[in-house]
């Protein structure tokens, strides 16, 4: 169930109390239909379908590009690295980890992006690396959306990575994936790539991901993250008949799995 801290932080932000009462919905339809021991062992099943199906980074990117990485994300942008890193380790606020740049900058400049959508930012990582891409693209956007932190003042550092020079491009709605997804896309009614990162429960990616493959234009990129928490990406996929590319990726909390699809 919510806990205190959270109701608390919900009252104190009348613009989501939709969300505020969507999630007291959903908690209390977990405690009648699903009990932990059922959520762990699906859990540890999607953990195995990914484990089965995946490989590495440099072998994902040759598989979707047909050639090796030129020069690999940390090594171009050593310097933005080590500021952008120097900024989350004295952020007053722990958020979430970086994920799997690499994959996202080689893939945004693989096929030229210059409209993508992301959910989910943290500290801004993933919207570090997509826009260190468009910088090279005129008329580039990306729009990302966030549901903030159950924090007080944690609204302030979402993005924090990100630098002043690059926000140009960037816009940033912090709502959560139902009001924010439609927003985002009413910016953006076709997009190049897009990058899942958000309400990680079955039910929300089941919903979300039908949105963004629908604007998401031929031969553009689905990127997903954690895939392995749930069957809602081997769900979406096998419902729009698509086979996944599974990247395992090594993150500082253990081993972790990012979903790719190429819309035909």
């Amino acid at each position: 169930m919510l806990k205190t801290q959270r109701i608390i932080w919900f009252l104190q932000h009348p613009q989501l109390y939709r969300e505020f009462l969507r999630r007291i919905q959903v908690n209390i339809q977990l405690l009648f239909t699903s009990q932990p021991t059922e959520q762990n062992q699906e859990k540890a099943k999607a953990k195995r379908w990914c484990e089965e199906k995946s490989c590495d980074t440099q072998t994902a990117i040759l598989k979707i590009t047909n050639s090796p990485i030129p020069s690999s994300f940390n090594e171009k942008f050593l310097d933005e690295i080590k500021t952008a890193t120097e900024i989350t380790n004295n952020c007053p606020v722990k958020m979430g980890a970086a994920g799997n740049l690499e994959i996202i900058y080689q893939l945004t400049e693989y096929i030229q992006a210059t409209r993508i959508i992301e959910t989910g930012v943290a500290y801004g990582w993933s919207s570090f690396a997509f826009l260190l891409s468009l910088k090279n693209r005129s008329r580039a956007m990306l729009v990302s959306t966030d549901f903030p932190y159950f924090i007080k003042d944690s609204e302030k550092y979402v993005g924090c990575v990100v630098p002043k020079e690059l926000k140009a491009m960037w816009t940033l709605i912090s709502y959560p994936d139902r009001d924010a997804i439609p927003k985002a896309i009413k910016i953006l009614p076709t997009i190049d790539l897009c990058h899942y990162d958000s309400d990680k429960s079955y039910a929300g990616r089941l919903w979300a991901y039908p949105q963004l493959w629908q604007v998401l234009r031929s031969g553009g990129i689905f990127i997903s993250d954690d895939i392995d928490d749930n069957f809602g990406f081997r769900d979406f996929c096998n419902s729009i008949d698509q086979e996944p590319l599974i990247v395992k990726t090594w993150e500082a909390s253990g081993v972790k799995y990012v979903g790719v699809l190429i819309k035909p």
